[in-house]
């Protein structure tokens, strides 16, 4: 989280995205070389390294992109970053309906119901990795409902 000129923003971490790419590339180099075992043509140990290498370049990879994806907060916009921050989404207070945490495969993230029906998850805050997932989503509840009525002349 970051505070920019009365604005609260909330990033994707590298680490947050690192560390499933990761297993998911651990997981596949382990079934490749387990498959490639029972053919008649064996992995050898000089390309289960290469295989590995590539797994680790993969890995930096998503750690040194610049990874803006996430939610800033402002006094007249909910912004949504995405796509390395090289997009924006504003979304008024007064066009959101709703806000909850929902689940998926154990990892919590933010939804955000908006007046047009749509449903829309944020990048950030999410709760894998994030031990500041719970302050964060009530000081985004809090912005919201401090901002969603319209101003009166």
């Amino acid at each position: 989280m970051r505070r920019d000129s009365g604005a609260v923003e909330y990033r994707i971490r590298p680490v947050q995205t690192a560390v499933p790419v990761a297993a998911g590339m651990a997981l596949a180099v382990g079934i490749l070389y387990v498959a490639l075992h029972f053919t008649v043509d064996p992995m050898s140990a000089s390309e289960l390294r290469t295989c590995l290498c590539a797994a680790v370049a993969g890995v930096l990879g998503v750690m040194i992109l610049p990874g803006a994806r996430g939610a800033r907060l402002t006094d007249e916009h909910l912004v949504v970053l995405a796509i390395s921050g090289r997009r924006e989404r504003q979304i008024r207070w007064t066009d959101i309906t709703g806000i909850e945490v929902r689940t998926s495969v154990g990892v919590r993230r933010v939804r955000v119901a908006l007046a047009s029906g749509e449903q829309l998850t944020l990048p950030a805050p999410m709760s894998f990795l994030d031990r500041h997932f719970d302050p964060h989503v009530g000081q985004l509840t809090g912005w919201w409902q401090a901002r969603r009525q319209p101003a009166r002349p």
